[in-house]
């Protein structure tokens, strides 16, 4: 069958991809151009403030969206997103998919090389993939693939992938800067990013900058329309906000109340859109008096999702479930749940009947950088407390925010997600079982049952009918709750094309010019 007529069938037609980010210093300006404007040489060098550092920059390992905004530009996949969510050539040209959708031909572009001069082949496809299934490398993008059985370079520019069973989400997730082709004889990605992407890294600067420079041999014509982009970090968003009133930067991610602000100021252009994000209070299933249901159920009823909306987002979000409502015909509306009705009498019934009648002390957990997930927490320890519940908040650096993410020992942890351009990501990747992004400890065999049968069906009606089951399961057993959906803003310079979508900044970039 015709690549595209299979691409129709295999891939939904919904829904993007997780999580973060933050001061001072540059690169030798005498080197380098100033912000939006050409230098002596001609060149164009973007800046763009970044609120967080890079917690590592190898794209197998590191899930921080801080290190995914850097390494997104610096590395390639197999396939990749356009502006409007559709999964397009990337490193592949073409694919084909066999009738039985068990095996997947892919045809790389030839002539593609990393950045260190080697050309890419095959063979670095199967390493990354197999580094990527490897538990030892313990890859963010594992589950992604489990459909994956064997992999073969049939030569140079042929790699076949054989499936356990047919995949829908397969190609989807090939997009993901999680499941970037790497080098096979690179030692530490960490240490030294070396992609076949658009940019090169340069230099980073801990603390002050990364400089990405474009990649004078990269295979997509036309692509960077930019000589070079800087990450300035800037954790705070009134430096933000000043930097991009006075064109110290180009682009910059800011909050609904700063977009009120420069609305209609010279110099500036507020841009934004619906994201695939979502906010939650994630609960460790694992951990008592959480171990319970019913412990989890009371906090859902307790929980005011409109006032975090109003408070946190002032107005600039929507009630979500576990996708988001930008992927409309995936996402459940959230008036299916009976639990995002604040009901404090039924909340604290249901402490009572889980042996908790006069609440308990916990602690809510953090990252301090984020004032949207600091305010949030505040908000939570308010209306937890209406039903005894005493939550101490614990605001952590970044990197140690990961970790505790990552660790699989926190209680309560309030942050913010990617639903994914697939169901697939928004549920098997984060509540699976064995999925990837399941920090959690949540285990459900109806609910795996659910999305891995999901995931092997092609037929996009009965796919639905599976993610609508184990969406209200889900939300039923609250391993998380889902709180708001929000818009996202940037603020651009007035002679800087740069158009933001849900597909990604990455995307966006890549397409930047500076007038």
């Amino acid at each position: 069958m015709k690549k595209r007529a299979w691409a129709a069938i295999f891939l939904s037609f919904s829904l993007l991809l997780s999580a973060c980010s933050g001061g001072g210093g540059s690169a030798s300006d005498t080197a380098n151009p100033q912000p939006g404007q050409q230098g002596g040489s001609g060149k164009t060098e973007l800046v763009v403030a970044a609120d967080q550092d890079p917690v590592g920059l190898d794209p197998h390992k590191v899930p921080a969206a801080s290190s995914a905004r850097i390494y997104a530009l610096v590395y390639d996949g197999l396939t990749r997103l356009d502006e409007n969510l559709n999964v397009t050539p990337s490193l592949a040209e073409k694919w084909e998919i066999s009738p039985d959708g068990k095996t997947v031909t892919f045809t790389l572009h030839k002539g593609v090389t990393f950045h260190n001069g080697r050309e890419m082949t095959a063979d670095d496809v199967k390493y990354s993939f197999e580094r990527i299934l490897n538990p030892e490398t313990g890859s963010i993008a594992k589950s992604y693939f489990a459909s994956v059985d064997v992999i073969e370079a049939k030569d140079p520019h042929t790699v076949v992938f054989k499936l356990k069973h047919p995949d829908a989400a397969l190609l989807t997730n090939m997009a993901s800067s999680f499941a970037a082709i790497v080098p096979k004889e690179v030692a530490d990605l960490n240490k030294e990013a070396v992609g076949t992407g658009p940019f090169i890294l340069e230099k980073n600067e801990p603390g002050q900058y990364v400089l990405l420079k474009k990649n004078p041999d990269y295979f997509k014509t036309g692509l960077p329309k930019v000589d070079a982009i800087k990450f300035q970090i800037m954790k705070d968003e009134a430096e933000r906000l000043a930097a991009i009133r006075s064109g110290k930067v180009d682009i910059a991610s800011i909050s609904a109340d700063s977009a009120t602000l420069l609305e209609g100021k010279p110099g500036v252009q507020v841009k934004s859109y619906q994201s695939l994000e979502y906010s939650y209070l994630g609960i460790n299933v694992k951990k008592k008096p959480f171990d319970d249901p019913r412990v989890r159920q009371a906090i859902s009823y307790a929980v005011d999702r409109n006032q975090i909306v109003q408070t946190v987002w002032k107005g600039q979000a929507s009630l979500t479930g576990p996708i988001s409502p930008a992927a409309a015909n995936w996402a459940l509306d959230p008036a299916a749940y009976d639990s995002y009705k604040q009901n404090l009498d039924k909340a604290k019934q249901l402490l009572a009947e889980a042996g908790y009648p006069n609440g308990f002390d916990t602690v809510i957990e953090t990252a301090s950088t984020y004032p949207d997930m600091v305010e949030t927490a505040q908000v939570l320890q308010q209306q937890l407390k209406a039903i005894g519940i005493n939550a101490r908040i614990n605001q952590l650096e970044w990197g140690n925010y990961i970790e505790t993410w990552k660790s699989k020992e926190m209680s309560l942890l309030v942050g913010r997600n990617t639903s994914g351009t697939d169901s697939d990501r928004s549920l098997r990747f984060f509540f699976h079982t064995e999925g990837s992004a399941n920090v959690w400890n949540y285990s459900n065999p109806r609910f795996d049952e659910l999305v891995v049968t999901a995931l092997q069906t092609v037929d996009q009606t009965e796919r639905k009918k599976l993610y609508d089951e184990a969406q209200k399961l889900l939300v039923e057993d609250a391993p998380n709750l889902f709180l708001a959906s929000p818009k996202n803003f940037y603020a651009v310079r007035d002679n800087v094309s740069f158009q933001p979508t849900a597909a990604g900044e990455s995307i966006a970039l890549l397409q930047a010019t500076v007038q």
